[in-house]
């Protein structure tokens, strides 16, 4: 009975992800986006056995490339969630590999709050994941606490304290 639930459930959860995600998550509209994004990092952190799996991380992934800032941030924060658990962390190893080198970069992001969530994902991915960031990575992004943007020195402090 349970069982035949939970698999109702997921197909349902699927239904929507195929019906609705796949179709606006590539919408002309930024807030449409963001919206996409936001749930697919809501649905990873709350049901990762179902979620925490390459096809679907990798719209996470793609849309830190997005145009609008907003779009890019929602990105960023629903990342923060799934690396502030080690036990999910540890899970992410592909995506990881794939999208480190964007988020690395990200701290130049021409928004300011992009840059500050980016440095702030940066700090949880070296502490729960072993060896992510080589010190060519590091170097550099020390460099920010020197940055005029006080929030993204803040961050960058807080980065290299912690490392």
């Amino acid at each position: 009975q349970y069982e035949h639930k939970l698999l109702e459930i997921q197909n349902m959860m699927n239904a929507i992800f195929k019906g609705t995600f796949l179709n606006r998550y590539r919408d002309v509209i930024p807030e449409i986006r963001a919206t996409c994004i936001e749930e697919i990092g809501s649905w990873i952190k709350t049901y990762p056995d179902a979620f925490l799996n390459d096809s679907y991380l990798k719209y996470v992934g793609w849309m830190l490339f997005d145009k609008q800032a907003e779009v890019r941030l929602k990105c960023l924060l629903g990342l923060q969630g799934i690396y502030s658990r080690k036990e999910l962390a540890s899970r992410m190893d592909l995506f990881t590999n794939r999208f480190k080198d964007r988020i690395v970069s990200m701290p130049l992001d021409k928004d300011h709050e992009v840059a500050v969530q980016a440095m702030k994902l940066l700090m949880l991915m070296s502490q729960n994941c072993e060896d992510v960031l080589s010190a060519e990575d590091c170097e550099m992004l020390y460099q920010f606490v020197y940055t005029t943007h006080r929030p993204l020195a803040v961050a960058a402090g807080e980065f290299l304290y912690k490392r």
